[in-house]
């Protein structure tokens, strides 16, 4: 079969990821050359949340300084047609898919990982002619939705796949057996069938292959270059241990795409920045990642985890002295112990060798041509590469004031010469034992940071799993019943109308008598996948129980939910589950009920639900009625 054919039998089964109705309308009006922006806005404005996010970018930091919009007409006017479709079909795709049933797929990381990708993306292709960075930002952002796919339509067999194989030639190679495409050529099918550019079709499944890159279509290859590029700078955001390696990787590519080091450092800075702020709009988490200087500066304390005392590094050791015999000896001495040892005869070149080879500890003559040895202890310690490192003084004064002198320049010890090997080694290890502590305390902090951010992500996939329904993977009863409480309060004080929805699946004890109940998991995963791509983006569905859902309507009156309530009855009355040679067909009813100010709380106006579904069974299913309460 081909790709195209696959794709076409995987839609019919109602759980890919789609943008809302909201957002293809949206992407089908910017490619009508006689729609509007005033067309756009005016769509726009039939989706709250989204209108709700749009305003709140326009009016961010990250759009240039200028009048904060009010309306969407000005929000459009402002953001341009084709970032607001952009920003429409990305609000719309990640606020539908944030959660789901596969155990094995972390959607947290997975869409924080995009998020970094995408801002990468957006952050490189500033000024390349004849590409878009919003363009480039949409692309980055949805360029592994072939994996969220596999997730939502096999949520065990493709948990099985990721439980097994990490390595991501190897998961291509698993995906193709097991469901005869793989997550490449499946998000080249959903860029397809969103309307997204060619260019982006085919560079979501050649980006990464860099040996068969076909570079003749300049643009095409600068795409796939960008993406590359920026997924290297996403795994260096999403890493949890040494970034080094990774960040030397991405420094050689952008090096081969011709951006220098000074280039890159700027950018992969902004990246950073950018990705914390656009978190904080697309509601997506994010961790610390150091800027470019850190990564580059800072000594990796886990390295050193991997080794034994007897196997530790060897002790750097930089030594200045304009004294020939005293450098001679002095290197000899430390040689002897074991040290790597870089020498010197002034104080310029000291400060110099300082910054390349970062020793760990400095000897240094007091008096020196071109720096004086206390100059050079004050220019280290003002550099933060050189900073931490000890400072030994050699110097032929012995005055009290001298001395205090050398310690307040930034020194950590003085010898006075002359001196014994016997004193100067001693001295030497004295400082060897408080390197070895702080590069321990270096590590045990990376450690604990480590530590802290795998317990936070643990404790926020806890707290995701305590209020999510696992087979469905929508909110479950304890999760709907605390938004609830936030949704009475909100209405109340912002006088906005609320209404639900009470559902229950007609009859679906017979789906689990006569085909078995694995079989009646998977149609109450299509029916909440249904759910969840006909509501709004501003309703939150929920599982309650056995066959029983709630929807709650921000923002709508009993009108408003009962027009839902018809459209979701006609999405499941349309929706074929295929098992082998049988088709089930099953259907919905559905009570709507909304909140006065005669009701005590929530539950009140989710019974007076309840009594409207109560009725619309009695008068025969698979119909909405409304339960009319008195204002």
């Amino acid at each position: 079969m081909t790709n195209s054919a696959i794709f076409e039998k995987l839609s019919g089964m109602g759980s890919l990821p789609t943008p809302s109705r909201v957002a293809l309308e949206i992407m089908r009006l910017c490619q009508d050359e006689s729609s509007s922006l005033g067309d756009i806005a005016n769509i726009v404005e039939t989706d709250p949340a989204l209108t709700s996010e749009l305003l709140k970018y326009a009016n961010s930091a990250m759009m240039s300084p200028g009048n904060r919009v009010a309306s969407i007409q000005k929000a459009t006017v402002k953001l341009g047609m084709q970032t607001v479709k952009n920003l429409a079909l990305c609000f719309s795709l990640l606020s539908q898919n944030k959660n789901g049933v596969c155990q094995e797929f972390d959607y947290q990381s997975f869409w924080s990982k995009s998020l970094a990708r995408a801002v990468g993306a957006r952050s490189l292709s500033q000024g390349v002619k004849r590409i878009d960075p919003d363009e480039l930002f949409t692309c980055g952002l949805l360029a592994h939705m072939g994996c969220l796919a596999f997730a939502s339509l096999f949520p065990e067999a493709y948990g099985a796949v990721l439980s097994e194989i990490s390595d991501d030639e190897a998961l291509l190679a698993s995906e193709q057996k097991q469901f005869g495409i793989d997550h490449k050529k499946l998000c080249g099918e959903l860029f397809h069938s969103w309307g997204l550019p060619n260019h982006f079709i085919i560079a979501v499944g050649a980006y990464a292959d860099r040996q068969s890159l076909d570079r003749s279509d300049v643009i095409l290859a600068k795409i796939c270059d960008i993406l590359y590029l920026a997924d290297l700078v996403a795994d260096i955001c999403m890493s949890k241990m040494d970034r080094t390696a990774q960040l030397e990787k991405a420094e050689r590519f952008a090096q081969e795409i011709s951006i220098n080091e000074s280039e890159f450092a700027l950018i992969f800075d902004d990246i950073i920045e950018q990705w914390q702020k656009w978190g904080h709009v697309f509601q997506v988490p994010t961790q610390n990642c150091p800027l470019y200087k850190k990564i580059k500066d800072v000594h990796d304390g886990a390295a050193q985890s991997h080794k034994t005392t007897d196997d530790r590094e060897k002790l750097k050791i930089l030594v200045a002295d304009d004294d020939p015999m005293t450098l001679l000896n002095l290197k000899r001495l430390l040689k002897n112990g074991g040290k790597t040892v870089y020498t010197t005869d002034n104080g310029q070149d000291a400060l110099k060798l300082a910054l390349k080879k970062r020793p760990d500890m400095i000897i240094t003559d007091w008096r020196m041509p071109k720096i004086s040895g206390l100059e050079l202890c004050k220019k280290l310690r003002e550099n933060p590469i050189t900073q931490h490192a000890y400072i030994m003084m050699l110097t032929g004064k012995e005055s009290d004031d001298e001395l205090v002198l050398a310690l307040d320049a930034g020194a950590d010890d003085f010898v006075v010469k002359p001196f014994t090997p016997r004193v100067l080694e001693a001295r030497i290890q004295s400082g060897e034992r408080i390197i070895r502590y702080q590069q321990k305390i270096h590590h045990d902090r990376e450690v604990i940071e480590e530590y802290a951010v795998r317990l936070t992500s643990a404790n926020q996939k806890l707290e995701t799993m305590a209020m999510t329904d696992v087979l469905t993977g929508l909110p479950n009863r304890r999760s709907v019943l605390s938004r609830l409480k936030e949704v009475v309060a909100e209405s109340q004080r912002h006088r906005e109308p609320l209404s639900c929805i009470m559902i229950d699946i007609d009859h679906f004890k017979q789906v689990n008598d006569n085909f078995g109940h694995d079989i009646g998991d998977m149609v109450l995963q299509n029916i909440a996948s249904t759910f969840s791509s006909t509501v709004r983006s501003y309703d939150m569905v929920s599982r309650i129980g056995g066959e029983e859902f709630l929807v709650i309507c921000a923002r709508s009156n009993l009108i408003e939910s009962r027009q839902l309530a018809e459209r979701l009855r006609l999405a499941v009355e349309n929706l074929h589950v295929h098992i082998d040679d049988a088709t089930i067909k099953t259907t919905i009813s559905l009570g709507v009920a909304a909140w006065n100010e005669t009701m005590l709380d929530g539950e009140v106006m989710t019974k007076a639900a309840d009594r409207a579904l109560y009725q619309a069974k009695r008068l025969g299913r698979n119909r909405v009625e409304i339960e009319q309460t008195p204002n």
